[in-house]
């Protein structure tokens, strides 16, 4: 053969490995019911998943506690959750079939009002607004459409939750 079969043979082959390592993959799909990611520490740091009542991703800081959670569902609605280092919840964003809310405090802004607190809530039949609590978890002032006509009112409430100024 001669040389210039064996080079133009050569380049032929090269070619061809070349246009061999254009192929795209085939597209892929990773199905499971859970992910984790870990740091270098071994400290679980994310958590995507999926059960029966819906999704949920988890995002925690450097001690392993999630401080972020945003979770979905069917029948729960979907919630925004941010918690400080000890698991206390500081805001809570709800949505929900029934309502809509964003919740805020020092404290601990799920469960039942013990502590201060800001609320804003709109329900789905139109009433809503926001509420103010005192460090006893005593409503101190209302603002909003909070009758089932549609009108506004302003309040401020007293220690006992009596109130002391409205408008209308």
């Amino acid at each position: 053969m001669s040389q210039s079969l064996r080079r133009l043979a050569l380049l032929l082959g090269l070619a061809a490995v070349g246009l061999m390592g254009q192929a795209r993959p085939a597209l892929q799909t990773v199905e499971a019911q859970e992910f984790v990611v870990k740091d270098a520490g071994g400290v679980v740091r994310a958590r995507l998943g999926a059960s029966q009542s819906g999704a949920s991703l988890n995002l925690s800081h450097e001690g392993g506690r999630a401080n972020l959670v945003v979770s979905g569902g069917r029948s729960q609605g979907a919630h925004l959750v941010v918690t400080d280092p000890a698991g206390r919840v500081k805001s809570l964003l709800l949505v929900n079939p029934e309502s809509v809310g964003l919740y805020l405090s020092p404290v601990d802004a799920s469960g039942p009002p013990r502590s201060p607190r800001v609320v804003f809530e709109v329900l789905n039949q139109g009433t809503g607004g926001f509420a103010f609590y005192d460090r006893n978890g005593q409503s101190r002032a209302q603002l909003g459409s909070v009758s089932d006509d549609g009108s506004s009112q302003v309040m401020v409430l007293d220690a006992s939750g009596k109130p002391f100024w409205k408008a209308p």
